[in-house]
């Protein structure tokens, strides 16, 4: 019996009874073909579903014609169209594919920010006022009130084709300040005619729409309604309009709400690892007191012990999540068969939420088959097909092979130069402390699968050859690149991201002082304790007050907002632009926070000379130098390629391979994506 009673207990929505409690939260995917469904998109969400989650929702489903359009906001053209017929067959195929996985279908009828009347019309950005729009769509026309009528019937008639194609239940997207909550904010709605100026006014379009999916779908044909319970925008919605709202939509015909928060152009982290875990649940508890229908809570909830709390406290009737699911599809399976511990946790690194932002497919950071969606799932293969396979290097890549490898059914060797896995995950987690269950999850992933892990131990010719390997998969880590032309390295003040590394694992370098020795004999004691590092960086034992961080990209930056409690911190790199590396969803969010947490942060800036008292920094747009006391400075400009054992190697073996971040080019970055996707690929190449 599973430990998760709440959870997985079967709940109503209206007619449609859902077997648990776990939602799959609608998002865009780009795994479409001119906005037609493809069998990457039905394999994507029919996994899902036969993972064990009890409604799946379809993100994205476009009720006027985009075809042959290029909309300003790239998401919108990887949407799944619903404004024809034609769609209908993948439609009906992804309906049953859900189906037959044992869950239920919602598809959630969009428009973001442009739509037409047909593809006779330019494609427009428009909204119930004129202004600023979203992302990337700089203005808003007025619509017309002609207008608003015109796509009242295109989402009624979207409906229809849902419910045509066996889809369950349709979701009226009004949150994140797409075209729907426009309407309902007093932010952005600023009509006087019968869509707008009162509260109740501001409700018609929303209601006019659920009332053409009942006109064109039928009375009974289950209407869900996402909202942004708070805008977090000047003026705009609040709880308590929100809490005013329901009930007014309700008695058109809803059977649950999906409660979010923000507009996307918010000045409040709503979901990336910047937002608390969980922090918006509280608007979910506080809908509920204005109905009786099932309230699902969502934003950046990832655990399934998090899900249980939520609804065991009675603050919502669902949990929705999507990052959780794309990590890993069995999350609910796994938790109800009672192996939550073999659940891969999402890391919230929104490098999926970077790509759907920019109109490209899903990846998926942890989950290297959504990464690669072109290999064949990751089953066993043919007993004569198995071979030997020596895996070098115990970090992500090197992890992820081992255990692609083990389950295909080969015989698998992970050879680990120090005393224990995780690589670069080891300093990682000190860093970010969304990837230590990540970390965890690998130790316990390769100790549970046939893997023979050899500890402290050096991958040589000889080593190799003992184990007469078919194939070897080679995942060093790269080589921290320095500062080009800089004097003064070599002084006892400068760290680099390798030093840390290893004072982690156990074994700090030499001259580096009685602290950090004692750390090191320490760690090698008591293991890797990423808390007990946070506060050792923190108290200033391990880096002094002051530091210069050299390096303002991805790297640089993630080391310099793990010491701004504690420390007075420069931030110096050479390009004009800061946060290379971060994507779009974290960069701008980073900075902010930097900035306001006291860092200097200094664009255009090359480290000249480690001197006794500082740095002596040049400034390249004006050619002039300073002298900037600092006691610690720490390089942290990524890594470069590193093939020197894979040559070593190469030259004695046939079929070796170099991943990770070893064959990282100067002047790019690989992050943990790019070193597990590198690394299942290795696996299933072989």
């Amino acid at each position: 019996m599973s430990h998760y009673r709440h959870v997985f207990n079967p709940v109503a929505l209206g007619p449609v009874e859902v077997k648990n409690r776990l939602a799959f939260l609608p998002m865009t995917t780009g795994y479409v073909e001119d906005y037609a469904i493809t069998d990457a998109l039905v394999d994507f969400y029919a996994r899902r579903a036969a993972g064990g989650t009890g409604l799946v929702a379809i993100g994205s489903a476009y009720v006027c014609d985009l075809q042959g359009a290029k909309p300003q906001y790239p998401t919108a053209g990887q949407a799944v169209g619903l404004w024809d017929d034609k769609f209908l067959p993948g439609w009906r195929q992804l309906a049953q594919a859900i189906r037959d996985g044992g869950a239920r279908s919602a598809a959630q009828l969009q428009i973001c920010y442009e739509c037409r009347a047909d593809a006779s019309h330019p494609l427009e950005a428009v909204g119930p006022s004129p202004g600023p729009g979203g992302p990337f769509v700089k203005r808003l026309r007025e619509l017309t009130l002609s207008e608003i009528e015109l796509i009242v019937e295109q989402y009624g008639a979207a409906a229809a084709r849902a419910r045509q194609a066996g889809i369950d239940l349709v979701e009226i997207h009004s949150g994140i300040g797409y075209l729907g909550a426009r309407f309902l904010s007093s932010f952005s709605n600023r009509r006087s005619d019968r869509y707008g100026g009162t509260l109740e006014k501001r409700t018609r379009f929303l209601t006019d729409v659920i009332d053409a999916v009942h006109r064109w779908a039928g009375e009974d044909y289950p209407v869900m309604v996402r909202i942004s319970a708070e805008d977090f925008m000047p003026g705009g919605n609040t709880i308590a309009d929100t809490k005013a709202i329901i009930p007014l939509v309700e008695r058109h015909g809803v059977v649950a709400w999906s409660i979010q928060a923000g507009f996307h152009e918010a000045p409040v982290p709503l979901v990336n690892q910047f937002a608390p875990e969980a922090g918006f649940v509280t608007l979910a508890a506080q809908c509920k007191q204005v109905t009786d229908r099932p309230v699902i809570a969502s934003y950046r909830i990832n655990s399934i012990e998090r899900c249980e709390s939520i609804l065991a406290r009675g603050q919502a009737d669902l949990v929705g999540m999507a990052r959780a699911f794309i990590a890993d599809p069995d999350f609910a399976r796994k938790a109800e068969s009672g192996r939550a511990d073999q659940i891969r946790r999402c890391i919230v690194c929104s490098r999926c939420l970077d790509n759907i932002f920019v109109g490209k497919p899903l990846q998926c950071s942890v989950n290297a088959q959504v990464t690669n969606p072109d290999l064949p799932p990751l089953e066993p293969v043919a007993r004569p097909a198995r071979k030997r396979v020596v895996v070098v290097g115990g970090g992500p890549g090197g992890l992820e092979a081992a255990r692609a490898a083990a389950l295909r059914g080969h015989r698998v060797t992970l050879l680990e130069r120090t005393g224990r896995l995780g690589g670069v995950l080891n300093m990682a987690q000190v860093l970010n402390e969304n990837l230590a269950p990540l970390a965890a999850w690998y130790r316990r992933e390769i100790a549970r699968l046939p893997v023979d892990v050899r500890l402290r131990t050096e991958a040589t010719a000889e080593t190799i050859r003992s184990l007469a390997p078919d194939q070897i998969i080679v995942a060093p880590g790269g080589t921290v690149i320095a500062p080009a032309g800089a004097a003064g390295l070599d002084q006892p003040k400068v760290v680099s991201s390798s030093d840390l590394k290893k004072l982690v694992e156990g074994r700090p370098p030499p001259g580096r002082g009685l602290v950090w020795a004692l750390a090191g004999l320490g760690l090698r004691v008591v293991g890797v304790r990423p808390g007990l590092m946070r506060w050792g960086m923190k108290t200033r034992l391990l880096i002094g007050r002051r530091v210069a961080v050299i390096g303002g990209g991805f790297a640089g930056c993630e080391v310099a907002l793990a010491l701004l409690q504690g420390h007075q911190v420069w931030v110096v790199e050479e390009s004009p632009k800061l946060g290379n590396g971060i994507g779009i969803i974290d960069r701008r969010t980073e900075l902010n926070l930097l900035e306001r947490g006291g860092a200097q942060l200094m664009p255009s800036t090359k480290l000249v000379e480690v001197t006794a008292a500082g740095v002596r920094l040049r400034h390249l747009d004006s050619g002039q130098e300073e002298v900037v006391e600092v006691d610690t400075v720490i390089l942290a400009l990524g890594v470069e390629t590193n093939d020197a054992l894979y040559q070593q190697l190469a030259a004695s073996f046939d079929n070796v391979h170099l991943i990770g971040d070893a064959t990282t080019p100067v002047g790019r970055v690989k992050r943990t994506l790019e070193a597990i996707g590198e690394g299942y690929r290795a696996a299933m190449a072989v």
